[in-house]
């Protein structure tokens, strides 16, 4: 980390830009200590540092915190009942104090150890023209410009936020920002922005929702005439939605998805949702270190412990391993302090001088997460993707429900459904990988039979070992399973499957593929 300068606060002395080592004392009520940094510029900001940062690599940013000092009252710091600046709404205290998003020396700060971790993009809250935190995005762009880093935008469910809305927020936002050299361009292709010239990318977050988070409900295609109209404009744009569901992305005409936050993966196997993007679409994993929003009252089943970086790395490790290369990988976040989602330092020991002491980073130093985040970066892109093998999954069944997974051997991809039958109820691949199709009870106590055919892409697959399918149905009828090898210009199939036994629970029965029958040739 670049060596800093020392800032003497009343009651806790910290270290701008070292590696925060000493523990501040703890502060008293009775002391009154001064709110902030005064704001600086020129030489006694951080240096630029070390190897430039990743633009594949981004995290979240929130410019949305104020004390008197700066902005002339607390913003945020004491939501909803706290008394800063020694007791914030937080379980962890930050190494730079109650701090102003407004401040030059904190921001130069926060973006010097976001080039010390090798984050090259920062995705900043915004609220909407004119709020807090757009006024915050000038500051921002101008030191992310210094340090090498780029700015790309949140865009959060605020009250009033409609699909035409959408359309008017990115091109104020081009219009406002986009000559600077710190707004953030992609040249990533999808089916929607297929154009290669270098467009915005911008996230939306609560995708479901119109406006306000659990208020009025949106399917995709709300928004879909909103995507062609900003895919139109004439530098294009990349959008990418909050959701799981893979069908958002023809539904609504998306680029990608991300998830911000998966607390709870299970066994930390894979990001599950991944398996349902549709080809030419951006996959952007989001990983965090933990949550811990307990003093703000957020439901227990929220919380998740960071246990020493163990918990980070278990989602770095199911981000990359589901097949599927990322666009980019996002990091939820670098200084969401509410949620204790920030990889941002903490003060160790740091007490709110009324019987609490905020936590820390366990066995980690206070800029642990920096380091490991540059660690896994490193690894990223370092990684070698494997090849990807087309193939056709035809799926027939007179029983009311059947599905079908990939248990092992390989996964599948990137989806296209082909064909299937309009009298099927339901005929999809969950955000698990398991296709399923139903029909109407009625129908199949009739004996009628609906039928679905799905293109994806087979990852993980060993030439010499087997693919292994699972087939599961209800008691009625039986279930038809082809799989056929893609890789020329037509499909050839290579294994038909019936099965119509009872067994226990979900009919389970397997389907044994060698391999080497899909091997012909990787997709290209």
């Amino acid at each position: 980390m670049a060596k800093g300068r020392w800032v003497l606060f009343t009651s806790t002395l910290l270290i701008l830009g070292c590696s925060l080592t000493a523990a501040p004392r703890p502060v008293t009520p009775t002391v009154a200590p001064s709110i902030a940094a005064t704001p600086t510029s020129g030489p006694s900001l951080p240096p630029v540092t070390g190897p430039e940062p990743s633009y594949r690599a981004a995290a979240f940013y929130y410019p949305w915190y104020g004390n008197p000092k700066i902005d002339g009252k607390w913003i945020h710091w004491e939501e909803p009942d706290f008394h800063p600046p020694q007791d914030i709404s937080s379980d962890y205290y930050p190494a730079l104090g109650a701090y102003s998003s407004r401040d030059p020396a904190v921001v130069a700060q926060h973006m010097a150890w976001l080039r010390q971790a090798g984050i090259g993009v920062i995705i900043t809250s915004w609220w909407g023209q004119g709020t807090p935190e757009d006024d915050t995005v000038p500051l921002l762009l101008r030191m992310a410009e210094q340090y090498g880093i780029k700015v790309a935008f949140h865009i959060e469910p605020y009250s009033a936020r409609t699909a035409s809305g959408l359309v008017r927020d990115i091109k104020y936002l081009y219009q406002q920002y986009g000559t600077s050299p710190a707004f953030f361009r992609s040249t990533a292709t999808t089916h929607y922005s297929p154009a290669k010239q270098p467009k915005g990318m911008f996230f939306v977050w609560c995708i479901e929702f119109v406006g306000e988070c659990g208020r009025q409900p949106a399917q995709a295609d709300y928004w879909q005439a909103a995507m062609d109209e900003i895919h139109a404009l004439p530098e294009g744009a990349l959008v990418i939605a909050n959701t799981q569901q893979g069908s958002w992305i023809d539904g609504g005409h998306f680029d990608g998805l991300y998830n911000y936050v998966s607390n709870n993966l299970a066994g930390g196997s894979d990001f599950g949702w991944a398996a349902g993007l549709p080809p030419d679409s951006l996959y952007i994993p989001s990983v965090a270190p933990g949550f811990s929003g307990r003093r703000i009252a957020d439901p227990a089943d929220t919380y998740a412990p960071r246990n020493d970086g163990a918990k980070y790395d278990e989602q770095w490790k199911a981000a990359l391993g589901t097949g599927l290369q990322p666009e980019l990988v996002t990091i939820t976040s670098f200084n969401e302090w509410h949620e204790g989602t920030m990889i941002e330092p903490p003060a160790p020991g740091a007490t709110n001088g009324q019987g609490y002491t905020y936590s820390d980073f366990g066995s980690l130093p206070p800029d642990g997460y920096l380091t490991l985040t540059h660690e896994w970066i490193g690894k990223y892109l370092q990684m070698t993707w494997p090849a990807s093998y087309r193939a056709r999954i035809q799926i027939t069944t007179t029983s009311d429900w059947t599905t079908v997974a990939a248990i092992s051997g390989g996964r599948w991809t990137r989806p296209e459904m082909v064909a299937a039958s309009q009298t099927a109820a339901q005929s999809t691949l969950d955000d698990q990988g398991r296709f399923a199709l139903l029909q109407p009870l009625a129908d199949a106590n009739a004996g009628k039979s609906v039928e679905m055919t799905w293109d994806v892409s087979l990852a993980g697959l060993d030439p010499g070992g087997t693919l292994i399918l699972e087939i599961d149905r209800g008691d009625l009828g039986s279930t038809q399973l082809t799989i056929y090898n893609y890789v020329g210009n037509s499909p050839v199939p290579v294994k038909t499957f019936r099965w119509s036994g009872i067994t226990r629970g979900r009919n389970p029965d397997h389907v044994v593929i060698p391999a080497s029958l899909l091997l012909n040739g990787p997709n290209p």
